[in-house]
């Protein structure tokens, strides 16, 4: 069984560095980090660029298959149903066979499924890949963050966090364009690329991400042993991680009406589903444009109170919704609370990484995703029922959410700090 500790091995800077060079915020940023960790980013921005089908996949189903709404709808809650035990699978396979194998195995396994799912036409097929398409896809996601936390000290992380999020979302945004300009010359091209992207990304991190000798000016690091002790159990007992995630649950269910009831509402005020698009590219181009610079400035303040102040403008933001009826009011409202989704991103997984023993990093991470996950599939189901009821009671309660999410962080910041405190002296003491 593969040692994790000997997979995607830092040199010793990646340990020891606390200043970074002058000279602009690029190389701020970016000092500390080595070279195994741009190949997680190159591997994770790849696998993310080709991220095509996802979006188009009830256009296909209703196009391409002629397959009734309800079906599509079947398919796509097998999609997410999937994608909620992904991240679980995921975390337990990073402390059972490594960050690498795990990340080769989600990303090449979603291109073969995305590949299988396009050549397919029969129903209950179609309904079995998209499962596993959504089983594979997230995989990669604990095994990246799990790497992060394992090679980089705390003061490290949140630079890391935040540039392999920018990419996601860089990738995304060129996805959306790409993927929109690839179906007008038909579907099968569209799963083709993207199965490709998904399995150059795997194999990026697998024959790039290998070390070709372990350093040996590296300090000592926590032991991550061949068989972790633990399980999944051990997560559930943990009070303050559930806590963290009741709060991270709340932020998931507002955050995600982005997708859900956003568009709806914009229809509600006669504004063309054309116009939906250009609206949500400003998250895209707020993310890209701010976050280079916010992380370096975020993550030098205390994790728990940028937190706290990302979840209540992303509240406000939403909030806001309720005054506006305009393209151009609602782009104001979505790149207000897009400041706060960018200031969450820039710290939140180092939180977890602080809270989460070492030899459970990968479980921590698996439950952490599902939460998000299942927050994703609630918030559609909230939002369109308060929705029906009143438009401005929706966005209400997304205020509210926001506000209660924000008071229990900070319920939790005494013991999240004692626990950081813990865990730096552990992994300084291993």
């Amino acid at each position: 069984m593969t040692n994790p500790q000997e997979e995607l091995a830092p040199d010793s800077r990646a340990a020891t560095a606390r200043s970074v060079p002058s000279g602009g915020v690029r190389r701020k940023w970016t000092g500390a980090l080595t070279g195994q960790f741009w190949v997680v980013w190159g591997a994770t921005l790849t696998n993310q660029l080709g991220s095509m089908v996802i979006p188009y996949l009830s256009y296909y189903l209703t196009q391409e298959q002629n397959v009734s709404l309800s079906v599509v709808g079947l398919v796509l809650a097998t999609s997410g149903f999937g994608g909620i035990i992904s991240q679980l699978c995921g975390g337990l396979l990073v402390d059972r066979i490594g960050y690498r194998a795990t990340m080769m195995l989600g990303m090449t396994g979603t291109g073969v499924f995305l590949f299988l799912l396009g050549a397919v036409d029969q129903v209950a097929l179609i309904a079995v890949f998209a499962f596993l398409v959504g089983l594979a896809a997230e995989m990669h996601r604990p095994a990246s963050a799990s790497m992060i936390a394992a090679h980089y000290a705390p003061a490290d992380r949140p630079k890391a966090f935040g540039l392999l999020y920018w990419a996601v979302n860089l990738g995304y945004a060129f996805s959306m364009v790409s993927g929109g300009s690839l179906v007008r010359h038909g579907f099968t091209l569209l799963f083709w690329v993207n199965s490709v992207a998904c399995v150059v990304a795997g194999l990026l991190v697998w024959f790039m991400g290998r070390p070709t000798s372990r350093p040996t000016a590296a300090p000592k690091r926590p032991e991550t042993s061949d068989a972790p002790s633990g399980s999944y159990l051990d997560v559930a007992r943990d009070r303050l991680m559930l806590a963290y995630l009741g709060s991270w649950f709340a932020y998931g269910v507002v955050f995600c009406q982005g997708l859900s009831t956003l568009p709806l509402a914009m229809k509600a005020d006669g504004i063309a589903p054309s116009t939906f698009g250009y609206v949500m590219a400003t998250n895209a181009v707020v993310i890209i444009m701010v976050q280079p610079v916010a992380s370096p400035l975020l993550s030098r303040l205390d994790h728990s109170h940028v937190l706290i102040g990302g979840i209540l403008v992303l509240g406000v933001g939403y909030g806001a919704t309720a005054l506006v009826s305009t393209p151009v009011g609602y782009a104001v409202t979505v790149a207000v609370w897009t400041l706060g989704e960018v200031a969450v991103s820039s710290v939140n997984q180092a939180v977890i990484a602080s809270l989460a023993p070492p030899s459970l990093r990968g479980r921590y991470f698996g439950l952490y995703g599902m939460t998000w996950s299942t927050a994703a599939l609630a918030a559609p189901l909230m939002g369109t029922w308060l929705l029906q009821w009143r438009a401005t009671g929706l966005w209400a309660v997304c205020v509210l959410l926001c506000f209660g999410a924000a008071a229990g962080q900070w319920l939790l910041v005494p013991k999240i700090r004692e626990r950081s405190a813990m865990t730096r002296l552990a992994e300084a003491a291993g």
